[in-house]
This record gives C-alpha cells, structure tokens and sequence, in this order.
C-alpha cells in the first residue's frame, strides 16, 4: 500500500493530459512523474536515506505536490510545517523531527534566516522558488542533477509518509505519524463518498501543510484530476482562479466560505464550472451554509475528521445538504456518519454509547489511524486507547445516526453549573445581518465562575453595539447561554494555520495570570 502509487498508475493512464496549473507552469502527468523521480533521485545523491525526515515551509505550488511525492519515494519521511507559527515554534519542529533538510519558499525565506544559526541538525537547506538564494540550493537546479527515472523499492505500508506536527493551539506541538497505509486508507475512503471525476479540476486555495487540503493531493493525484494552486488564501485571487481555470472542485474552511461570501465583487466572476465545494475543520453556521448553497449553486459537502485520522472519519453528502433546501436546516448543523470502513462511536465517561441527544466524546478506530505521536508514548497512550483514538470532540448522535459537533471539550463554558457549548452560540451569532465572524469564549465571572462573552468582527459599512448583540442573542438562547459581554474588533479575529479561529489567543487576555484557564 504504497501512496506513491497512484502517481504512478495516473501518470500511465493520462500520460499527455494536464496535471499541474501554477501560474504560468503546465506540467502533463508525464512531466509532473518525471520531476518527482529527479526529486527522489537527487535528494538521495545529497545523502539522504530511507528514513530521514524532510521539512517543508512553503506556501501552495505544484512544487509542494512534487514534496508530497518525491520525499516518500525513496522511504524517507515528509515534515510539513505551519508557516503561519511562531519562529520558536518552527525551530521545535526542526530539532524535533531530527529533519536533516529543509525546503524553504522565497517568500518565507527572510523571516526563516534567523533560524538558521539554531539548527544544528539541518544539513541542507533548499530553496524553492524561481530566483537562486545565496547559501541555499535551488531546488530546479537540484532536479537538474537527478535522473527522470527511478527505480523504486518496495515500501512498507507501515512505513512512515509524513510527520504532520498538531498547531500548538492546544499546547506544545505533537508529530502526527502518518504512515503510507494510514494515507492511502484515507484516498480510498474518500473515494467511497465523494463524487469526484478524472475530469474535476481542483483548486488548492486551503494550506497544503495541512490535511484539510494536503490529503486531497493524494486523492486528487491518484484519479488523474488536473490540481490548480494559489500561494495562500486570498478571496479575489481565488475567485479569478476559478472563473479562469474553470475549477470545479476545492476544499475549504467556513472561515474561507465566509470570505467569497461576502466579498463585494463576486457577482463579476463566473463561477458556473464549480461543481463541488467540500468543507470541513470547523463547524459552520447553518444559516451561513444555506446562504452558500443557494449563491454557489453547487454541490456541498462536509468532511468531518482530525490530522490523527488522515483526517476523514464523518461525511455528510451532498445529497444530504440539497435535501435541506426549503425545509428543516436541522441536518446541516451535523457533520454526518462515519465513512465506510472506519468505526465511529460518541461514547459517555464509562465508554458506553450515548443516546440520542444525550452529549458524550467521539472515538474512532480504523486503518486511517495514526501510528502514534513522534517520540512521545505517553501522549500516544492517553490518545490511543484500547485501539480507539479519544478525538476530544464533543457530539450528539440522533435516532439516524447522523452525528453533531457541539465542541470541543477545552471549548465547553461551565457557567453556574451549566454546560453551554460556544457553538450554539456563535450560530446564533452569525445570523445577526451586521456580524462577519464570530467566536464564543468562557471568560472569568466572580459570580457565575464563567461567564459567556462573545468576540465579533462587523461586515463593512455595518454597526452593531454591544447590546444590540445581546439583545439579538436573547432571541434565540436560554438566559443562561446569552452572551454577558461582547466586544467588537476591529479587523479579523485571530486565525490558525487552517483557517481555524484560535479562542486560545482571545482567552488569554481575560485568563492571563492565572495558575488555571478554567473558574
């Protein structure tokens, strides 16, 4: 269950046919087969073995696909970094995963040189990007020195593919093992329950360090889809990819939904090639989701897992998402069932399965699962447990099986004694017309131990006044889950390498000086 397979059966099935769209580079399946041998074939020239670990810090390009595939090539292990961290952070990675390379973007390259001098164990430095870079080798000149053909080894499907480091929103960052079984199970499982074509163009729009888009290279790759990219998320260079390159399937965060949603432009771009939108990382708003239904006019579908499950465990279909048109939204808040061949339970503290409406964790064990967290047993004890993997996520599951996120268990407001889960929160949130992002945060209270307190940012040309959130929210929520404080900021909240809103920066003003984050 080698991943580099389906590279290789693509490039023999679509030798001529486009695989590669980045900026002005083309490259056949033919080509792109080719650049991956020299890849593997002149990383081995420079020394290193089956087993070595390979850091990448890059923004989207085709080049970051030929990493996916050259690195595990030849046996060694792909370490993609968040390029969105801390300087501290990326060094951690570095000396953590003992990576004896580093591939380095242009565009990051500056902010990277204070590193350097740090990185005892880093023996080559490699810069991708079109311009030579003093004291880094340069990448198409390092393609240059390998030959197009190589002759691969038979690779263990145990065998390591990438080292996928967890953001550190929940502490200091943990090596995700992902191995080639784990990612193939992954491609084979998507396959199962998305609708995707040979035909499909795919935009990569989300970071490619990261699952949520990096597994759809796999994918993508292995049914000869043409992969369009976009150095980093940005609304309107998005848009003009899909109007110009008639993209017809990509993978997004509601973070980013919720930009092409609202950009003032959109309407001027032609958007009638997309013929899916598959989303995921967070939850979304049930009433931004219809809304996106109905101006996209596409397939959606939601994808619901973690890194540590390479990372699909959950569908819910698009045929789900379309039954919900005109009628009941209930079903657009769930992230759906499990994906075939991969066992899903919401289980209460005694590990029995929850009934319905009632609230418990959800495991998952399947061959998608991680080996384990790099170099740390103990935390892959705590998270593997009798050969189910503890998600932290809190769900419901109703009388069809459909499962709904309602958090995660460090996100849960203990206020008076009562559980209020910040989704439910923000969801209402979101449906005031003023509100652009929304994100929900338990908050030191003297009386209540935590309070509810809501952070906002407003469309453009709107207002909205604490109260008036407030007293929108009191609409909707019990007393005991409105919001006993807002504040409205200016610019975005605060995001994560996915897109994701990092509550742990907004928290940590209000808890900043305490020996614990919970009251």
């Amino acid at each position: 269950m080698n991943i580099v397979g389906g590279l290789k059966t693509a490039a023999a099935r679509h030798p001529e046919k486009t695989a590669v769209i980045c900026g002005d580079a083309r490259f056949s399946f033919r080509e792109l087969e080719e650049r991956v041998n020299r890849l593997s074939n002149a990383l081995l020239g420079l020394g290193l073995e089956r087993g070595d670990k390979v850091a990448v810090l890059a923004l989207n390009c085709h080049r970051y696909l030929e990493i996916y595939y050259g690195v595990p090539q030849f046996g060694a292990t792909v370490v993609p970094v968040n390029f969105r961290i801390p300087p501290q952070e990326i060094r951690y990675i570095l000396d953590h995963s003992e990576s004896r390379a580093v591939m380095v973007d242009d565009a990051l390259a500056p902010a990277f040189e204070g590193l350097r001098p740090h990185l005892g164990r880093v023996e080559h430095y490699i810069s991708i990007g079109n311009q030579p870079r003093e004291g880094y080798l340069d990448f198409e000149e390092l393609l240059d020195r390998g030959g197009p053909d190589f002759d691969a080894e038979l690779l263990e499907e145990g065998e390591l593919l990438g080292l996928f480091y967890t953001s550190g929103t929940t502490g200091e960052p943990k090596g995700v093992m992902l191995t080639h079984r784990n990612v193939q199970s992954n491609v084979d499982h998507s396959d199962m329950v998305f609708q995707h074509f040979p035909d499909d163009i795919y935009l990569h729009a989300a970071p490619m360090f990261h699952l949520a888009d990096g597994a759809a290279v796999f994918s993508n790759t292995a049914r000869g889809a043409t992969q369009a990219f976009t150095p980093r998320f940005d609304p309107t260079e998005v848009l003009e990819i899909i109007s110009r390159e008639r993209v017809t399937t990509t993978v997004l965060v509601p973070t980013m939904i919720n930009f092409l949603l609202q950009h003032p432009d959109r309407e001027r771009y032609d958007l009638s090639s997309l013929r899916q939108i598959t989303y995921g990382a967070s939850p979304i708003a049930p009433e931004t989701l219809r809304r996106s239904m109905e101006v996209f006019r596409c397939r959606f579908a939601q994808g619901y897992g973690l890194t540590e499950a390479a990372p699909l465990l959950t569908f819910l279909s698009a045929e789900d998402h379309a039954a919900t048109m005109g009628q009941d939204m209930r079903l657009l808040a769930s992230c759906g069932k499990p994906v075939p061949n991969v066992e899903v339970r919401v289980v209460d503290p005694d590990d029995r399965d929850v009934r319905p409406g009632e609230v418990g964790e959800i495991i998952a064990r399947g061959s998608n699962i991680m080996a384990g967290y790099w170099k740390r047993p103990e935390e892959t004890e705590n998270a593997i447990q009798g050969g189910w993997l503890r998600t932290g996520d809190l769900a419901t599951v109703d009388a069809e099986g459909y499962i709904y996120l309602v958090d995660r268990k460090k996100d849960m407001i203990v206020t008076g004694g009562e559980n209020v889960f910040s989704t439910e929160v923000e969801a209402v949130l979101y449906g005031h017309p003023a509100v652009k992002e929304a994100a929900v945060i338990g908050v030191p209270d003297e009386t209540w131990g935590e309070a509810v307190h809501a952070c906002v940012t407003l469309k453009d040309a709107h207002q909205a006044s604490e109260e008036e959130l407030i007293d929108y929210c009191r609409e909707y929520l019990p007393t005991y889950k409105l919001p006993r404080s807002a504040e409205i900021l200016e610019g975005e909240l605060p995001k994560g390498g996915t897109g994701k809103i990092l509550k742990k920066e907004l928290r940590e003003r209000h808890w900043k000086g305490r020996a614990r984050r919970i009251s």
